[in-house]
């Protein structure tokens, strides 16, 4: 079956680059557009660049475990470690789960980070209909709550939102797991009723940007792999299946707890 999926993968892939030979922008759009193109209709260059990127060659590079945990229906928050520093670990799984279920990710971020080239793709990609959901201080679960709440505003038909509780990557795991996590991820989904999955992520160096992506790219059309990029998720931890009143360091610690053990398996 893996063979066969593997084949079929192949196939898909010399038919783009064939496309792409014959009529390059109007091929790459249409690659680009294809895992939802009415979602994908209203992104940003970023966006449509690195999804088209993907679909052509980063995909062979991704494993995913467990996508049967995430919910084809309803609000679900993704929450997990996070380790790279320019948010490419959020891109490539963005990117999996949109080619797997036609679902766009929207991941929280802060408004104005401090690094150079994440501020330029907040400041791009942080629309309504983008794939970043800025935070501002302040108003950090509203904001999750009203996309939650209201996919359509956002033109989703499911919001799935994303979250690294660490607020920061790290190139340890062990230091990720030390760090003060967020409580906004239990918060929403207390206000919601959205269940969190649990994920774990490995595979990408820490310093890795755009333009290492590129190269990674580059090298894979030449048959080279640069990286193994791998994706777990855990069951889902249901706000509702918490016994007592609404605790959200309880619930936080549940979370990080589940992507420990995901690390271990």
């Amino acid at each position: 079956m893996f063979k066969q999926d593997q084949d079929e993968s192949r196939r898909a892939r010399n038919l783009a680059l064939l496309g792409l030979a014959a009529a390059p922008w109007v091929g790459f759009l249409a690659i680009a557009l294809k895992p939802s193109p009415r979602q994908m209709w209203a992104q940003r260059w970023p966006t449509l660049t690195f999804v088209g990127l993907y679909q052509i060659a980063l995909d062979r590079c991704v494993e995913i475990e467990g996508l049967e945990n995430l919910p084809a229906t309803g609000p679900v928050i993704l929450a997990g470690n996070h380790i790279n520093k320019t948010a490419m670990d959020a891109m490539l799984l963005g990117s999996k789960i949109l080619i797997k279920r036609g679902g766009l990710v929207k991941f929280v971020s802060q408004a104005d980070p401090p690094d150079r080239v994440l501020k330029h793709f907040v400041r791009l990609l942080g629309n309504n209909k983008g794939v970043i959901l800025p935070i501002h201080e302040g108003a950090t679960t509203s904001t999750m709550i009203e996309f939650l709440r209201n996919p359509e505003a956002f033109n989703r038909q499911q919001p799935i939102l994303a979250i690294f509780p660490a607020g920061f990557a790290d190139e340890d795991f062990a230091a990720q797991m030390e760090r003060p996590w967020h409580t906004g991820a239990a918060v929403a989904a207390f206000e919601t009723g959205a269940p969190i999955v649990p994920f774990f992520i490995e595979g990408l160096p820490y310093h890795w940007g755009p333009f290492d992506m590129l190269k990674a790219v580059a090298g894979l059309v030449r048959g080279k792999k640069a990286f193994q990029f791998k994706i777990r998720f855990g069951a889902p931890i249901r706000p509702d299946a918490v016994p007592t009143t609404p605790d959200h360091t309880e619930l936080t610690e549940r979370v990080r707890q589940a992507v420990l053990q995901l690390a271990l398996i």
